[in-house]
């Protein structure tokens, strides 16, 4: 991966292994990067440091799932194999539209206001830039799914009030 990446990209992604909890913002403007791109290389230097740590050696024989402990986990485990997640997929494919479709909408905004925030040397605390996205993801359902769902709209409206409420010392 990181022999693709351009010197600078290079950087940020060792910086990232070197320091996986390192503040994206932060990060961001010690190396003069845009937000998105710096997001990209925290998630691919944490997913290879991911990997490593999971490459295990072969077994012989087959691993046999423990069986869950409490009620609560054989609960879960129940539903997981009885849910119906073709039923589920095709309520939401016609309450938000196509997943592709509603996915190329959001990506496309979301490049293009971190293209505009790199243009401008803005940086974003990971609250404001995580409620951007939402706030285009809610955008995107309503323009490609139902734009009477009530919750995207509230949903926008919360977003934004939590990053008002942060920036007035009121986190949550």
């Amino acid at each position: 991966m990181s022999q693709l990446l351009s010197p600078k990209g290079k950087k940020v992604f060792d910086y990232f292994v070197a320091n996986p909890a390192a503040n994206a913002s932060k990060v961001a403007a010690k190396f003069k990067m845009s937000m998105s791109n710096v997001y990209k290389l925290k998630a691919s230097a944490n997913s290879i440091k991911v990997t490593a740590q999971k490459t295990k050696p072969a077994r012989l024989l087959p691993e046999i799932p423990p069986e869950p402990k409490t009620s609560w986990q054989k609960i879960v485990k129940e539903v997981k194999e009885t849910a119906n997640v073709d039923k589920t997929l095709d309520a939401r494919a016609e309450m938000y539209g196509k997943f592709k479709d509603g996915a190329s909408l959001m990506q496309a905004v979301k490049r293009e206001l971190a293209a505009h925030a790199a243009k401008h040397g803005k940086t974003f605390a990971d609250d404001q830039w995580e409620a951007l996205e939402m706030i285009v993801h809610k955008m995107g359902r309503i323009v490609n799914g139902d734009p009477d769902v009530v919750d995207h709209w509230v949903d926008i409206a919360g977003y934004a009030t939590l990053i008002s409420d942060r920036l007035g010392g009121n986190a949550r």
